[in-house]
């Protein structure tokens, strides 16, 4: 699943632009406390480590698509090598286990 904060200046041009790239479903959620780094954007799939991006430009949500590919490809979600995606893993805020 795909989150996007509604409240960050530049959120909903990013759920739709994370949608359009990934052809999922992008929920738009309440604040995500990463202010700073506005727009976020966070993956979490259950079993899977769970990801926050930011800031994310048009340019970085272009590439959802792919990252929801290596995503589901790496064992636990953890992926071992972002090369693919040249500028979203420049966005990367944190990685947080899975359960």
């Amino acid at each position: 699943m795909i989150f996007v904060c509604a409240n960050c200046e530049g959120g909903a041009e990013l759920a739709d632009r994370a949608a359009e790239a990934s052809g999922e479903e992008v929920r738009r959620v309440g604040c995500m406390n990463a202010c700073a780094q506005a727009p976020v954007m966070a993956v979490r799939e259950p079993g899977r480590e769970a990801y926050l991006f930011g800031p994310v430009s048009t340019e970085a949500a272009a590439e959802t698509g792919a990252f929801l590919s290596l995503y589901r490809a790496a064992p636990r979600g953890r992926i071992a090598d972002a090369t693919g995606l040249p500028v979203l893993r420049h966005c990367l805020i944190g990685r947080i286990p899975d359960l």
